[in-house]
This record gives structure tokens, C-alpha cells and sequence, in this order.
């Protein structure tokens, strides 16, 4: 408690857009309850970790984070853990925290935790994107509907959860009357909205663009499983001025013997196709992909088949994972390993073929011709994704 007896609390975000969304609520929620946010830990009775856990190196960042914190706070703060760290390896967290702990999918756990006139699910699951606080991210649903066999955020998010069209047609109502007029709609599976519902991203997007909400609508996390599903209804829809031309769309590997193994749902000649008619549709659409190199039994042939895939189509930005094992993922299983060396490699190489290909088609020559082209996208067009630096009733995940 602060000097005049209210109770103060601390919150901080270590994750994705979805992590800081979730954040976001959080901090709604706590405020709302009567409690006085403060921006340093150690002004704070309570502090509110939303953790990631997203790879190894996240993983060893938040433990990193929490032991500072633990350092640091007062004797008498309590620490709580949220995010995705308590669901997908507990028993890390646990060997150096044993506090109240929450997950995306128990976020209502938070309703017992302290007396609340508010609940949390009272509370619209929104919050600035953090790479444009133009923008007002909303949640359309939470969880998934893949099986993706390396990845553990299902074991946080669970299958998905789909919010109700007329609550998100009112969140971006309410988000315009705040003066946001370019919204994200986000969820860890954007394609799957509707699946639970009887409805659809396609019902969903229709809903929005042919009302008089006069909106920039960005769409985040489009896999390319549910694209083909719809085809050419889905692009149809995407034709609204309304929507922005610029689309996520994770590939992770241009070998279908590596997508199946990853569990991903697609072979590459659907997305090829895809990509061939967002291009033909939208010819100055910008297409963002992911791929992770080095899964378990890739060869050099089936890594060759990723870099092919990743200079035939104009890519607008590519981030680049080498794959690791996650607790509990099937993939993890998985033989034969690639040995840490090799994949470093296949990430160099596809990182410099990327880097060479902007260079080459931007005509830059030199470092302060780079610098502009930079400037003017906000960055480079290719994340190498190297590692960050940088006592209560436990509670559900």
C-alpha cells in the first residue's frame, strides 16, 4: 500500500502483441478494483509478471526477469505470474517461484484472487499494438484450432474460443469513439475464428467491412490452411477498402515432408497458390512469413526447397526461427536432431539470401542508402530472431 493506505501494483509485459493485450486487461482490471498502478516494482505491493514462453530463449528471459524482480522488490511485495509460462513449463517456474500463477485461458482466475466489483471478463480484450500506437489491437478469439507438433502455446491458450460478432463489432464501435481508427484484429489463430460458433473470419470480416464503421483494418496471424479453406470467398472479402494489403502469413517450410511432420495442415503448392492469387488480386500487397529451419530429420535437399519458396514470391518481411524443443510438444520426440551447427547455418544462409535480395531490389549500394530505405520501413525486412538478454495460494493454468 502506498502512504495513504490504497492498495498499488506493478505490471509488466514480456511477450507477443496477444501477451500485451492481455496485459492490457489485466491492468483494467486491478484499476478498476480500486487498486493505484505505479511504474516501478519496487513502489508496488503487488507486481503482475505477464511471462512468455514462447521459445527457449523467452523462456530463459522471463526466468531471468522474475529472479531480478524477486532481487529487488520490497520484503513484504507478493508476485504474481501470468502469460504462458505457468501453462507450458510449471515445473521450471516452480523451482523458483511458488506464487499465484494464471494463463491465458484462466485469466478469470484473477476474479478470486482479490475482492472485485469488476470482472475480468467484464473487461474488452484490447490494447495498443506496440509497434504503432496509431493502432488498437482487439481480440476476436483466443486459442487455436492446429495441432502445430512444436509448438506450446496451445498448452496456455487451449482450442479456440471465438468472441461473439456483436462484441467485437461493438469493441471497434467503442475503439473509434476513443479516436482509433486503425484496428488489428488478433488472436493466436485468426483463421479459426468462428470454428467453435458455428461462423467464420469470412462471416466476421463481411460483418465489418459492409457496416459504416469507417475503419484501417489490419489482420494479424493468417495461416495459410484456413486461406485455401475459403479461397476465393476470403480474398473476396479481403477486396474492401477497409481492409490494409498487408498480411501475415506464417509458411515455416517449403519441404511437405517437413509440414507434415510440423503438423501445419497445407501442402506448399496450396501455398503457392495462395500467394499466387493475393498477388494477382493485390498486386502492392505486402506479404510477412515465418520459417523455422532445422526441425528434426530436415535435409539439406528439404531446406534448399525453404529457400526456394522464400525468393519466388516478393516477400515483404520474413522472420526466421531454428527450431527447438518445447516441454511436451510432439516434435520433441522427433529423430534425428539437427545438430545446433547446422542449423545456425541453414539461419545465416537464409537470413544473407533474404538480405541480398532486398538490397538487390531496392538498388542500394551503400550503407547510408541502406539507412534510408530502413528509415522508411521501420526496419529491416528480415528478423534474425537472436536470443534476448536484456508466498501465496497457487492458482490455476
Amino acid at each position: 500500500m502506498n502512504s495513504n493506505g490504497q492498495k498499488t501494483f506493478y505490471i509488466e509485459s514480456l511477450g507477443c502483441i496477444t501477451n500485451k493485450v492481455d496485459t492490457a486487461r489485466v491492468e483494467t482490471f486491478f484499476k478498476l478494483n480500486g487498486w493505484l498502478q505505479t511504474h516501478a516494482c519496487e513502489d508496488a505491493s503487488l507486481i503482475v509478471l505477464m511471462t512468455c514462453a514462447f521459445s527457449q530463449s523467452s523462456e530463459d528471459h522471463n526466468m531471468k526477469r522474475l529472479n531480478q524482480i524477486k532481487s529487488i522488490k520490497r520484503p513484504e511485495s507478493q508476485i504474481v505470474v501470468g502469460g504462458c509460462l505457468p501453462a507450458i513449463n510449471a515445473d521450471r517456474l516452480r523451482e523458483s517461484f511458488n506464487g499465484f500463477v494464471f494463463s491465458p485461458r484462466t485469466l478469470d482466475s484473477l476474479n478470486n484472487f482479490i475482492p472485485t466489483e469488476i470482472k475480468i471478463q467484464d473487461i474488452p480484450p484490447m490494447g495498443i499494438e506496440p509497434d504503432d500506437n496509431s493502432i488498437k489491437a482487439i481480440r476476436i478469439s483466443n486459442g487455436c484450432m492446429g495441432r502445430c507438433t512444436y509448438c506450446a502455446i496451445p498448452f496456455a491458450n487451449g482450442r479456440t474460443k471465438s468472441r461473439s460478432i456483436e462484441d467485437i463489432v461493438r469493441d471497434i464501435r467503442g475503439t473509434i469513439e476513443q479516436g482509433f481508427g486503425r484496428i488489428k484484429l488478433i488472436s493466436e489463430d485468426i483463421g479459426a475464428y468462428g470454428q467453435d460458433t458455428n461462423s467464420s473470419i469470412v462471416e466476421l470480416l463481411t460483418r465489418i467491412t459492409s457496416s459504416d464503421i469507417d475503419i484501417e483494418l489490419f489482420l494479424d496471424n493468417l495461416n495459410p490452411n484456413w486461406l485455401y479453406r475459403y479461397k476465393r470467398v476470403l480474398i473476396d472479402t479481403l477486396r474492401s477498402d477497409k481492409i490494409v494489403k498487408k498480411f501475415s502469413i506464417p509458411i515455416q517450410s517449403g519441404s511437405d515432408r517437413i509440414l507434415q511432420l510440423m503438423g501445419r495442415g497445407y501442402t506448399i503448392s496450396e501455398v503457392k497458390e495462395i500467394l499466387d492469387d493475393l498477388y494477382k488480386t493485390f498486386p502492392d500487397v505486402k506479404i510477412c512469413t515465418d520459417f523455422i529451419v532445422g526441425f528434426p530429420s530436415e535435409t539439406d535437399a528439404e531446406f534448399n526447397e525453404t529457400k526456394l519458396i522464400s525468393n519466388e514470391f516478393p516477400i515483404h518481411f520474413m522472420e526466421i526461427f531454428t527450431y527447438e524443443d518445447r516441454p511436451g510438444t510432439r516434435a520433441s520426440h522427433l529423430t534425428p536432431k539437427i545438430p545446433e551447427g547446422v542449423k545456425e547455418e541453414r539461419r545465416q544462409i537464409l537470413f544473407k539470401d533474404f538480405l541480398k535480395k532486398f538490397l538487390s531490389s531496392n538498388n542500394i549500394r551503400n550503407i547510408e542508402e541502406l539507412k534510408q530505405v530502413m528509415e522508411a520501413r521501420k526496419g529491416l525486412p528480415v528478423h534474425f530472431n537472436l536470443s534476448v538478454e536484456g508466498g501465496s495460494e497457487a492458482g490455476a493454468v
